[in-house]
């Protein structure tokens, strides 16, 4: 799982605000985020591309993937290398197949990690400000 924590300390004193613009600075700097981890998210389509808010309340905003995996791809795993995987090769892109006869053998004993979301949160982190002032970007 990824967790995903951001840091206000550095907008102005949030206290001075009305709640409703404290929320709608929430909402749009998840909406984002939420962007970011989408456009960033190192596939073309399936569970990594689905982040959503999950949970909400007065001060925070929780988004996840359903993607259990999401965790691996970012930070890096570690592989059995010659391991035999089934599958077939289309172009440069790999399909797991459990019923196939042919495959590919790993070489690697650990996939690097793609790093996309802290990429996605320094994109968003920018822009945060701007989602807390009157105009509510």
């Amino acid at each position: 799982m990824v967790q995903i924590d951001v840091d206000l300390s550095q907008l102005q004193d949030l206290s001075k605000m009305t709640k409703e613009m404290k929320i709608k600075g929430m909402e749009l700097t998840a909406q984002d985020l939420i962007n970011n981890l989408m456009r960033n998210s190192p596939v073309d389509n399936g569970l990594l591309k689905e982040w959503a808010v999950t949970s909400k309340s007065d001060d925070s905003i929780t988004i996840r993937s359903p993607a259990y995996y999401a965790g691996w791809v970012n930070y890096g795993h570690s592989q059995q290398p010659g391991r035999y995987i089934p599958g077939t090769w289309k172009g440069k892109k790999f399909r797991y197949n459990p019923k196939s006869k042919t495959g590919m053998v790993l070489k690697k004993s650990h996939v690097s990690g793609k790093h996309f979301v802290e990429k996605s949160i320094k994109a968003t982190s920018k822009r945060i400000p701007e989602f807390f002032t009157i105009k509510g970007g």
